[in-house]
């Protein structure tokens, strides 16, 4: 990894920490819906990551946020799945599919459609994780899938303004 891919890495998770602890961390719409956008700093993680650091980064990633909101490892423990999900998705997704060499995911590398499916699953897998976590008990199996479910669009949409706004620049360019 070259140093400007690295300096783009820490600037994305600086950024998308700071949005997460300071913004969506205090947002609860209809007590169901909790953006957690900084989901995106891992699925935007460079595609030459290997995946044991993939899972590493993922779970110092969810460590930050737990350690910021209080929580019991929710976050971390919902993270390292996805950071182990990423690999499996990102190499049956995005590059297999691919004739170009991708070097970050995202909405203007590849296909709208296939980075949006791949995105949207990392997101449906973190928050069936952590509402599960959170909730703990089976009873409460439609809240969970109904919470997760609209946690995961409701994210989606945030992550899409987000490449769309801050990324648009770069689109011609390797993101």
């Amino acid at each position: 990894m070259n140093s400007q891919l690295i300096f783009r890495n820490i600037g994305r998770f600086v950024l998308l920490m700071l949005l997460q602890v300071l913004v969506f961390n205090n947002v609860y719409l209809g007590g169901y819906i909790n953006p957690c956008i900084y989901l995106l700093f891992i699925a935007m993680l460079p595609t030459s990551t290997g995946r044991i650091p993939t899972m590493l980064i993922s779970f110092f990633t969810g460590l930050c946020v737990d350690v910021s909101t209080n929580m019991l490892g929710f976050h971390t423990f919902a993270c390292t799945v996805v950071g182990f999900m990423r690999g499996v998705w990102l190499d049956k997704i995005i590059i297999r599919d691919n004739d170009e060499d991708i070097e970050t995911p995202s909405l203007f590398s590849g296909s709208y459609q296939q980075f949006s499916l791949y995105l949207f699953l990392l997101l449906l897998v973190f928050n069936l994780v952590y509402h599960t976590l959170l909730v703990f008990s089976f009873r409460e199996f439609f809240y969970i899938l109904f919470s997760a479910l609209l946690s995961s669009i409701v994210t989606w949409i945030l992550a899409v303004l987000y490449q769309t706004l801050l990324l648009r620049k770069s689109k011609n360019t390797k993101v």
